[in-house]
């Protein structure tokens, strides 16, 4: 999270980034990172804190725009009415026959009288709270002045040109008009290599014109590293050249034997090595772009391998490819994927250096056990196999479906409708339920009758019970051998309360307490951390101990507010805002504190007479 983070002096403007699996937890946290609040407390767990959430979300998730595979959000594991927020954010993608693997984001920077700045990540972990090893690979630059664009970032630029051709659905215009400016500024943008690499290049895979990298002329050994495999690409790169494999334990289980036996060696992940802090971190420690998945709500070891690198030593130069691409035929040749390829000298980030070290550090070999081809292959549940093929054959059918949500108001309540706008004829033995997520899993209904042009009607719920998210759960077989796969959709909704984000702020916010915090966050904007945040709120400046929890009380808030005018009278503008849609409500404007346009009307006179 904290490579999201904008430089000091910056502020995030836009942000493009796309993922297979999506965590709504994890995405509903990331924008306290571009609001540069603290996401920890002193136990290392993520601060989810409904005020600060509800700040950054407000303040960020219309700069947000996320392309994930259609099928690919998870069901939390707990309902939250702030995924409210994150509806418009994320653009569900398909592409037939393959999957959405791309694990990218492109982040626009802005500061005052300087010259946007750029970032550009290349991951192969998604936007999950998954503590496994994994590869991050941040390059920074500046956008220069120049009429030629920069062939080397031509490839980037048009494969974000490209994502929204595969949206599920139409896309919001402002998702269309964050990928033209992030695509043409992005060709002109001049990264800053990370030392000890000297080039760079992207690969974008799996769309028309983007063609899968090759071996650099004259390679002599290749280095594969990744969680999943496909006998028909190792057999082929194995007859290639020289190669190291390393892999997961269950996945090299998988590959047949004559296929191993063509690698020189071959290694599996060792979960129970912990490494040598002091000596992976030195700074001549190659490969710096390996590190386990940092995820700030568990803080713990990295436990697994979700990592995926290449290693072609040529020469006195090695080329390191890192993103979202394993060793397999569909990664290869069908999936859409993105890696980034790194040069540098063989000594310094060649196969010996990444698996042995330099410089006295041990490399990535402490993380490593030789693998034993076993004498006879696993044994293999043909039963629950033939499920897992069922059940991912009717999520692919249901995720394919063009399902809408159309909401009706029921009194003071609402009503809930889910349909297809094409039934399914297609026969399966497979079975579905589905639910809104805002509702407990037990309010799941058969999907059926949805299946034969039925619609599936959710009534009685309240404004924040309204979501574009449905969960599925599917299931194929019975006993010990059935398979489950859990997935959400994001749907097209139409129907929305106009004043259901008004509603949702003031359930989130509760009391005076709340608004009188947030009011803090808005005025000391993004340079104000969390710690000072709980600095204003220790107990003896406790807004609910004081005057029924509705004074200003102790908390100088005409001060504050006297301060933002002076030094920065725009963060008013976010205050004002906030007051406009609490009063939306006779529920939000009683939130406001006692006596606060006695100290809110002067103070915005006066930056309306500033900005005359």
């Amino acid at each position: 999270m904290s490579a999201l983070r904008p430089p000091p002096g910056f502020q995030l403007d836009r942000a493009i980034g796309t993922t297979y699996s999506l965590d709504l937890i994890t995405l509903l946290s990331l924008p306290l990172s571009f609001a540069l609040l603290d996401m920890t407390n002193d136990e290392g767990k993520l601060v989810r804190d409904p005020v600060a959430l509800l700040h950054a979300l407000r303040a960020y998730s219309n700069r947000l725009t996320i392309f994930c595979q259609a099928d690919g959000i998870a069901v939390p594991a707990r309902r939250h009415p702030l995924y409210a927020h994150l509806e418009e954010a994320i653009v569900p993608v398909r592409k037939q026959g393959a999957a959405f693997h791309p694990k990218i984001w492109a982040l626009r920077f802005t500061s005052p009288g300087e010259s946007v700045r750029y970032r550009f990540l290349c991951l192969s972990r998604n936007i999950t709270g998954d503590p496994s090893w994994d590869t991050l690979l941040a390059l920074d630059g500046e956008v220069v002045e120049r009429q030629r664009a920069i062939a080397k970032n031509r490839r980037l630029a048009d494969f974000l040109l490209a994502l929204p051709g595969l949206a599920a659905d139409p896309i919001h215009a402002r998702h269309g008009e964050a990928v033209s400016l992030l695509a043409d500024e992005l060709r002109r943008v001049r990264f800053e290599l990370p030392e000890p690499f000297t080039d760079y290049e992207f690969y974008p895979m799996g769309l028309s014109g983007f063609p899968p990298p090759k071996l650099p002329e004259g390679t002599r050994r290749l280095l594969i590293l990744s969680p999943f495999l496909s006998a028909s690409f190792l057999k082929g790169i194995a007859e290639e050249v020289p190669a190291v494999l390393i892999s997961r334990a269950e996945s090299l289980d998988a590959i047949d034997a004559a296929t191993l036996k063509k690698f020189d060696e071959i290694f599996a992940i060792d979960d129970a090595a912990s490494g040598d802090d002091e000596a992976t971190e030195t700074a001549d420690t190659p490969a710096p772009i390996l590190n386990a998945s940092e995820d700030a709500a568990t803080q713990v070891a990295a436990h697994g391998l979700h990592a995926k690198l290449y290693l072609a030593d040529a020469g006195w130069d090695s080329d390191l490819w890192t993103g979202s691409t394993n060793a397999t035929s569909a990664g290869f040749h069908n999936n859409v994927e993105f890696l980034t390829r790194l040069t540098g000298k063989k000594s310094k980030v060649g196969i010996d250096a990444f698996l042995n070290g330099v410089s006295g550090s041990k490399g990535f070999s402490q993380f490593l056990l030789p693998y034993q081809i076993p004498k006879s292959p696993p044994v293999v549940n043909d039963v629950a196999e033939e499920n897992g093929k069922i059940a991912e054959q009717l999520r692919t059918l249901i995720a394919a479906l063009p399902l809408r949500f159309q909401i009706a108001r029921e009194e003071k309540l609402y009503r809930l409708t889910l349909r297809t706008l094409a039934p399914v004829t297609a026969k399966t033995n497979a079975t579905a339920v589905a639910w809104p997520i805002t509702l407990a899993p037990s309010a799941a209904q058969s999907m059926a009758p949805l299946f034969s042009g039925h619609d599936l009607i959710f009534e009685h719920l309240s404004s924040q019970a309204l979501t574009a998210f449905l969960a599925v759960t599917v299931t194929a077989g019975r006993g010990e051998n059935s398979i489950e796969l859990r997935f959400v959709l994001k749907l097209p909704l139409s129907g929305m309360p106009e004043d259901r984000f008004e509603n949702l702020l003031h359930h989130v916010l509760s009391d005076p307490a709340n608004v009188l915090r947030y009011l803090l966050f808005l005025i000391h904007h993004d340079g104000l951390h969390s710690g000072r945040i709980k600095d204003l709120f220790t107990p003896a400046h406790d807004p609910a101990k004081r005057q029924g929890a509705n004074g200003t009380g102790s908390i100088p808030l005409f001060e504050e507010l006297s301060r933002a005018l002076a030094t920065q009278p725009e963060l008013l503008d976010g205050v004002k805002s906030l007051v406009d849609d609490l009063r939306k409500t006779e529920e939000g404007a009683a939130l406001l504190p006692t006596n606060f346009d006695s100290v809110w009307t002067p103070i915005w006179s006066a930056r309306e007479a500033l900005r005359g």
